[in-house]
């Protein structure tokens, strides 16, 4: 079950990615709500009202929130009806006045204004308002009508929402983060691996994340976290970062990676024999690897174009 709501979320976000579709965000919500992931809830619950979503389908989804955040979302003491819209509450709300029943009309014109008002729609409910003070002058209830802006007081409240994780926080953002992997989404893999490592520093997904700043051309913050892994997933991951500045043209700094290579295990692969081969080339200024990547930093900085390149979106494939 938990597997299929993580694959539900990861779909979900490739396809709201690649399309905009607004029924993605609430397929989102759907699946971090099942996870327990509130502060994820919290945040595309946000994006859908802010993106234009209706509160009416946002509402259609609440059953599955959390309670807190359903309680905001469906703050205000208005009870959505399932069987009846604004708009049909409008239509009654004639349909009576023109059969002289006006208690009962006034009844569903209050009522077509409060779904407006809810729903967002102002210029609606700034015409049932005008219709019921037209047809209701002398009712102070009516007078003291005004549109209150759902939408944003919704927000503020979701904002100042603090979430707990969930109590398998690590596993599942694990799980989570190598299915955005697996699917080349590389910041929402990144955001879940930065957040288990946050919780726990010694977590295998470290190496998961040494791999994907390097597959997103960050060499400099990969040889970094590199260095922190036990030894021998140190020389490989250092090696495929050696491959990468090698690929890319940038020959020198990857010679200085294979000297930090050779400096930990001198038999390590064919490091021996490349550097061996690279001595006898021309020799170029000796820069380090973290000066150099000091340097690329300050590029980027100031506007400039940077000397990173771009590996390019290599799918990653879990066994």
């Amino acid at each position: 079950m938990r597997e299929e709501t993580v694959n539900l979320i990861v779909k979900a976000t490739k396809r709201y990615k690649e399309s905009g579709n607004l029924e993605e965000i609430l397929n989102i919500i759907r699946g971090y709500s099942g996870l327990g992931f509130y502060g994820e809830v919290r945040k595309y619950t946000e994006e859908f009202i802010e993106k234009g979503g209706s509160l009416g389908d946002l509402i259609g989804v609440s059953k599955d929130m959390p309670e807190q955040i359903r309680n905001i979302v469906c703050s205000g003491g208005l009870e959505i009806d399932g069987e009846f819209d604004a708009d049909s509450f409008l239509e009654m709300g004639e349909l009576l006045w023109e059969i002289g029943s006006p208690d009962e009309a006034k009844d569903n014109y209050i009522k077509a204004f409060e779904y407006y008002s809810f729903l967002g729609n102002k210029e609606a409910a700034q015409q049932v308002l005008k219709t019921l003070k037209e047809n209701y002058p002398d009712d102070r209830n009516i007078r003291s009508l005004v549109f209150k802006d759902a939408k944003g007081e919704i927000i503020a409240k979701l904002k100042a929402f603090v979430a707990k994780p969930p109590k398998d926080e690590v596993d599942l953002r694990y799980a989570l983060g190598r299915d955005f992997h697996g699917e080349s989404m590389l910041s929402e893999a990144e955001a879940n691996y930065r957040r288990i490592l946050e919780l726990d520093n010694s977590h295998n997904s470290k190496r998961l994340l040494v791999a994907l700043l390097r597959q997103k051309g960050a060499l400099g913050d990969s040889i970094s976290l590199a260095r922190e892994l036990a030894v021998e997933e140190k020389l490989e991951e250092l090696y495929s970062i050696y491959e990468s500045l090698r690929d890319s043209g940038k020959s020198k700094i990857g010679e200085d990676v294979l000297k930090e290579i050779y400096g930990i295990n001198p038999d390590f692969k064919n490091v021996k024999e490349l550097l061996g081969t690279l001595s006898g080339e021309k020799k170029l200024e000796k820069v380090s690897v973290d000066v150099f990547f000091e340097e690329e930093k300050e590029v980027k900085s100031g506007d400039v174009s940077s000397k990173d390149e771009d590996f390019g979106d290599k799918k990653i494939v879990f066994l």
